[in-house]
């Protein structure tokens, strides 16, 4: 599927989610409590910030649609990322979701720069030991389609958590995008990346306890993925020791999947208001054992956040997060400032 038809997907899904949202307040309310459809993530699936839960879009029952719109933007140093998503509930049991990512990239504020593109010249990757790419700005997009469906449970009126299975299929749109000087190679392609699309499987369990931390209400989330892409997918899926700097570095081709763990945990401080922290591991694939400064900046970590979430209705969230997002391209330590701005109906 070509990038601008799943932009005209993903634009017709929010004009179709904020058509439903216009319909009446009635409906817009929805028969869930406050708070209980979550926010989104940075995948479009309804969850926390960085991870999906196992709720259902929307604040509707069974017998009713609902969802949500959202847009997000992350801003570290010499880093942006913006996602635009939405997502269907249907009869709080499945859920569409789709969302278009952009990371931005300061090629010129970025120190590591020089020591990669010595070693890429010296590979043979580029004309010179010593190119100058330090050329302004570089976009890594990529789309994603997701699934999910709720298998049992309740977050609130079952004494167990409420349990449901997703997928998501990612493709990015750069991996051959010509980076600064060494043609039709993008930057995931250039750290050794195997593919431009994958496909994630995973797993969540989400229970509200209204008697938890501090006798407040607590909600608590966990999440195992099996997944192949590197960061997210912004550096592309599995590793191909043939593809850009990987082989002469030592790595290993793996195109395999690899279980990762993720969580969240959020307190209610009042009915509206909720405070709480995530993380989510991520495969360990770029590892390049001749570089370590290679690896440094190649190799995604764990990512974590803190954040405050605010509900002023059921129509509208507002979360603000402070986040590290592991080691993007070029740059080891990526910690700052996300928000996003939710509206469900």
């Amino acid at each position: 599927m070509s990038a601008q038809r799943w932009r005209r997907t993903l634009a017709a899904t929010a004009v179709a989610g904020l058509g439903v949202w216009g319909m009446g307040a009635a409906q817009a309310q929805g028969s869930r409590l406050l708070a209980t459809s979550g926010v989104t993530e940075v995948g479009g699936s309804t969850g926390g910030g960085i991870t999906p839960w196992a709720v259902i879009a929307g604040y509707d029952t069974g017998d009713e649609v609902g969802g949500s719109v959202t847009g997000t933007y992350v801003t570290v140093p010499n880093y942006g990322l913006t996602t635009l998503g939405a997502a269907v509930g249907i009869h709080n049991r499945f859920e569409i979701s789709v969302a278009h990512e952009n990371l931005n990239v300061n090629l010129g504020g970025l120190s590591s720069l020089g020591v990669l593109g010595n070693q890429a010249g010296g590979l043979g990757l580029i004309s010179s030991p010593n190119p100058n790419i330090n050329l302004g700005n570089q976009t890594i997009s990529m789309d994603v389609l997701g699934f999910k469906a709720r298998l049992f449970g309740d977050i609130l009126y079952t004494p167990y958590p409420q349990v449901s299975v997703g997928i998501k299929y990612k493709k990015n749109n750069d991996f051959n995008s010509n980076f600064s000087g060494l043609g039709p190679i993008g930057i995931p392609k250039f750290f050794g990346a195997a593919s431009d699309s994958g496909t994630d499987f995973y797993v969540a369990a989400t229970k509200v306890f209204l008697n938890g931390i501090f006798h407040r209400v607590t909600l608590v989330n966990l999440t195992l993925r099996g997944t192949k892409a590197n960061a997210m997918g912004l550096l592309g899926f599995g590793t191909n020791s043939a593809n850009g700097i990987a082989g002469a570095l030592g790595t290993k081709s793996d195109n395999s999947y690899h279980a990762e763990l993720e969580g969240s945990a959020a307190v209610f401080l009042r009915p509206d208001v909720a405070v709480g922290g995530e993380f989510r591991q991520q495969p360990d694939n770029m590892k390049y054992p001749i570089n370590a400064s290679a690896t440094a900046v190649g190799s995604p970590g764990t990512m974590k956040d803190v954040f405050i979430a605010y509900f002023p209705n059921k129509s509208l969230s507002l979360t603000a997060a402070y986040a590290d997002l592991g080691p993007l391209p070029f740059q080891a330590s990526n910690k700052g400032f996300y928000l996003s701005l939710n509206g469900t109906f």
